[in-house]
C-alpha cells in the first residue's frame, strides 16, 4: 500500500500538534504497538510537537519511512516546516533474536544519536542501548535522506524499540504488562527531558 493511499482509508488517522521546535513522530502507530502513544505522551510533557499516524491494529499495513513522503500529506508536511529536529518513534518485534530487547538509536544527526544514547543508557542500565549504524541492521538505522527522520533543517533521532518499552495504550491493560508499564513511563520522562534539552 502506498503513503497516499494508508492516508485515505476510512479507519487511518493523522494526529498533528504544533508547539517547540523539536518534534515526536510516529509513523506506524497501531501496527507497531505503542509507539504513537508514546510519541504523544512524551510530546505532551515536553511541550514538544507531534505527528502521529494511527492505524487499525488489524490493517498491519507497513509503509516503510523512506516512502512517506510529506508531499502526500499536508499535515506531515506543516509539521516538518515547523520542526527543527525529529524524533522518530518506532518498534521492532521481539522474533527479532539477534537484536535482544536492544533499544536501536539511529537517524543521521550523530550527535544527536549520541545523546540520546548516552540518557538511554543512564536511564535503563541494565537495557542494551546500540546506535552504532554498523551493528543496527540496514533496515532500522534511519540513515535514509528520503525518511522523514531526516528532513527536519537539523535532522534527527529514530528510535527502535523493544515491545517491553512499549507497554502504554491499550497494551497496559492486560494484566501480563504490570511489569513493563514503569520501564515505559520511565521511556517517557526520559524522551520528554531529551526534548526539553536540546529545545533549551
Amino acid at each position: 500500500m502506498a503513503f497516499a493511499d494508508l492516508l485515505a482509508h476510512p479507519a487511518v488517522v493523522e494526529e498533528l500538534a504544533v508547539r517547540s521546535d523539536v518534534g515526536f513522530l510516529a509513523l506506524h502507530g497501531g501496527l507497531e504497538p505503542g509507539t504513537a502513544e508514546l510519541a504523544t505522551a512524551a510530546a505532551d510533557r515536553a511541550g514538544a510537537s507531534c505527528y502521529a499516524i494511527r492505524q487499525p491494529h488489524d490493517l498491519k499495513q507497513h509503509v516503510p519511512s523512506v516512502l512517506s513522503d510529506p508531499a502526500d500529506s499536508p499535515c506531515l508536511a506543516a509539521f516538518l516546516e515547523h520542526v527543527r529536529v525529529v524524533v522518530s518513534v518506532h518498534g521492532y518485534w521481539s522474533r527479532r533474536e539477534e537484536l535482544g530487547h536492544a533499544v536501536l538509536v539511529g537517524g543521521a544527526h550523530r550527535g544527536l544519536v549520541e545523546l540520546m544514547a548516552a540518557r538511554l543508557r543512564a536511564a535503563f542500565p541494565d537495557t542494551p542501548v546500540e546506535h552504532d549504524p554498523k551493528v543496527i541492521p540496514p533496515k532500522l538505522r534511519g540513515l535514509d535522506p528520503r525518511n522523514p527522520v531526516n528532513l527536519a533543517t537539523a535532522g534527527g533521532v529514530q528510535l527502535e524499540l523493544p515491545p517491553r518499552l512499549r507497554v502504554i495504550g491499550p497494551v497496559a491493560e492486560r494484566a501480563e504488562a504490570a511489569p513493563y508499564r514503569g520501564p515505559t513511563a520511565l521511556l517517557v520522562e526520559t524522551l520528554a527531558a531529551f526534548a526539553c534539552e536540546i529545545d533549551a
